[in-house]
């Protein structure tokens, strides 16, 4: 079993290499941005992660985008209006618009955008999220009109999540890609440091800071340190939990906490193995003591978790399973499915240190029933690889950002054919409900009660154990100006070109 060693002493080790290695001048003109996670594409068409879109977002630019209230705002699009019959949904882009490369913005590279991620062929994860629209036509360089099949209630919430890259943007866009954002792409220096510089020309005006330079660094505690040190401006990220009191007690720094849209959860292999029986994964829903971890690893930042879709939600069912901590019935639960003493089950997550305490944990309540569980901790990227295209795995610790609607919630992550469908769920009257769901007003009260069925089912069934619900904590020097915490992760950085520096 993985035993993670003292985060401290890991840290000190490895932040005193980090402030030896790479460094980068510290004035006015360039700032330093901590990242929990090295990118795994800049292409948007192809991401699903919130490390790759956080960084997307000063590059490139979608239609419309979430403001701070998680309201859709205008971006690209100024305007945009669904036809009455809801068989079309029309935008009216920004004028004066051009890509980094000075090639003026038009419909052609919207239209290019969403036909390539809905052509089954490029293999984007997203596609689900518009199989909605059936085509597309331009009818002027600066209308796009997108014929919808069907109604999708939740379709320009989607839209919001697609920056536009421009038309005829092949497989290697995401190593360099051109954008029309308030940053344009320099360098990118894998498990070192992304480079932009400012986008004179971006048509929401010069940025005021000339470079932007994010550096990841996977290991909470080493990134701390790297903030506290000065070698690193701002990040949004997950804190060490234990020292977060202190630094917001700390008038040096800048601390910002706003409530989060996703959440972090154990999946489990639906479809072979041990937790292919029901039973097994209801019993290591039951292992999870939820409110000591968000009290105790967490030091209170988050709230335990319950279901895909957070009680403040109206879909949120408050009558379905929550799993309460209780090992009795966890190891009745076990035995019932033929899971007894010798029995071994496999793990994997990444290096994140609650995620690694997280796994900890269960492989203790685990092993006090006679049941080992082998961590294997991997690289980000090797590790959504794992998850994404294998099923070598019994169970694992992820998790999802940006849940702001039952669809996106729901959709990809546990349907059938779902992009995101990681554990290999499948139960019909889901899928049948989720696709229903795009259909009605979602502020009626069928969209509730489907949505209500759908969560009960897929509680019941429980190929995820949701953990606890995310916060979004922002930290920052008292130099750096411009900038607010954004309870989307993804969209943290939408608005870098506002930020200032006076150090």
């Amino acid at each position: 079993m993985f035993r993670p060693k003292s985060l401290l002493a890991f840290a000190l080790v490895v932040g005193t290499l980090l402030l030896a290695g790479t460094a980068f001048a510290q004035g006015n003109d360039r700032i330093i941005i901590g990242a929990g996670a090295e990118i795994t594409t800049l292409d948007p068409r192809l991401a699903t992660d919130v490390p790759s879109f956080e960084r997307i977002a000063v590059i490139l630019e979608p239609l419309v985008v979430f403001g701070y209230d998680l309201g859709l705002q205008p971006r690209l699009a100024t305007e945009w209006e669904f036809a009455e019959d809801g068989s079309s949904l029309t935008f009216k882009l920004r004028e004066g618009v051009t890509f980094h490369d000075g090639k003026p913005f038009t419909s052609a590279d919207v239209k290019y955008t969403f036909e390539w991620v809905l052509d089954p062929e490029h293999g984007a994860q997203n596609r689900p999220l518009y199989e909605d629209i059936v085509s597309i036509d331009t009818p002027d360089d600066h209308t796009v009109v997108m014929n919808l099949g069907a109604l999708n209630s939740f379709l320009l919430n989607n839209i919001a999540r697609m920056p536009i890259v421009p038309e005829g943007a092949g497989e290697e866009f995401g190593n360099a890609p051109i954008g029309t954002g308030p940053y344009r792409f320099v360098e990118l220096v894998r498990d070192d440091r992304l480079v932009v510089s400012a986008y004179a020309d971006y048509w929401g005006g010069a940025p005021n800071v000339e470079t932007l330079v994010f550096r990841p660094i996977p290991e909470d505690a080493t990134r701390l340190l790297a903030f506290e040190a000065g070698e690193i401006d701002m990040m949004q990220a997950q804190p060490v939990p234990t020292e977060l009191p202190r630094i917001e007690a700390d008038d040096r720094f800048v601390v910002q906490r706003a409530p989060g849209t996703g959440y972090t959860y154990v999946g489990m292999n639906t479809k072979s193995g041990p937790l292919a029986d029901v039973r097994v994964r209801q019993a290591i829903s039951y292992l999870i003591p939820r409110e000591a971890v968000v009290a105790r690893i967490l030091n209170g930042i988050g709230q335990p978790g319950i279901s895909m879709l957070s009680p403040e939600m109206s879909w949120f069912n408050p009558d379905v399973e929550r799993y309460a901590y209780d090992p009795e019935k966890a190891a009745a639960l076990l035995a019932e499915a033929g899971i007894g003493q010798g029995a071994s089950l496999r793990l994997h997550t990444n290096e994140n240190a609650v995620r690694m305490q997280l796994a900890e944990i269960l492989g203790f309540e685990l092993g006090q029933l006679g049941v080992n569980l082998d961590i294997t901790i991997e690289e980000f990227g090797a590790f959504l690889e794992r998850v994404q295209t294998t099923d070598d795995f019994d169970l694992f610790i992820l998790g999802w950002s940006g849940q702001l609607d039952p669809d996106r919630a729901m959709i990809r992550q546990f349907t059938t054919t779902g992009s995101a469908n990681y554990t290999f769920y499948s139960n019909e009257r889901v899928d049948e409900l989720l696709s229903r769901g795009r259909l009605v007003d979602p502020t009626s009260q069928e969209s509730i009660d489907i949505y209500q069925e759908a969560q009960a089912i897929v509680l019941d069934e429980a190929p995820y154990a949701f953990a606890y619900y995310t916060e979004e904590i922002a930290f920052s020097h008292p130099w750096i100006g411009g900038w607010n915490v954004h309870p989307y992760g993804a969209a943290t950085y939408q608005n870098a070109h506002l930020l200032t520096k006076n150090r």
